[in-house]
């Protein structure tokens, strides 16, 4: 089975956050994105992936949306019940690059380890926070 990342959202954040994963991870067929500008419609989006995912059956994808209860994640909603289509909210670069980097196919439980990591690096960095790190640790 193959694999195939969408990013979606609001204006042009999806296509930023792709290109700047590409500056890490090179460029992969395995990334696009699509942004919902102004004056358009979260439907457009939605059919193209759901046509994408009926032509191609054999292929895993997973829709990597901005934010949830967002017009572009709600709207996105409608594929959560093809077989062969997951959704997920709440995208950062992290998450992006760790289920870019997974071999297909990808598991309900590999999607929740990896929005589990990507919950745990999210973090205040302040004073206290960097003080606290021994010096034996690499800060990042």
């Amino acid at each position: 089975m193959k694999k195939k990342l969408i990013l979606v959202s609001h204006g042009k954040l999806s296509e930023g956050m792709m290109h700047s994963v590409q500056m890490i991870c090179g460029e992969s067929g395995e990334l696009s994105c699509y942004g919902m500008m102004p004056g358009e419609h979260y439907a457009e989006i939605v059919q193209k992936i759901h046509e994408q995912s009926k032509e191609h059956p054999d292929t895993q994808y997973i829709v990597l949306a901005d934010l949830l209860g967002g017009s572009v994640c709600n709207g996105c909603t409608e594929l959560v019940g093809c077989d062969n289509v997951n959704l997920i909210s709440g995208m950062n670069m992290g998450l992006v690059m760790e289920l870019l980097l997974e071999p297909a196919p990808v598991s309900e439980e590999t999607i929740e380890e990896k929005l589990k990591n990507s919950k745990e690096a999210m973090l205040h960095v302040t004073p206290s926070y960097i003080s606290g790190q021994s010096q034996e640790e690499d800060f990042f």
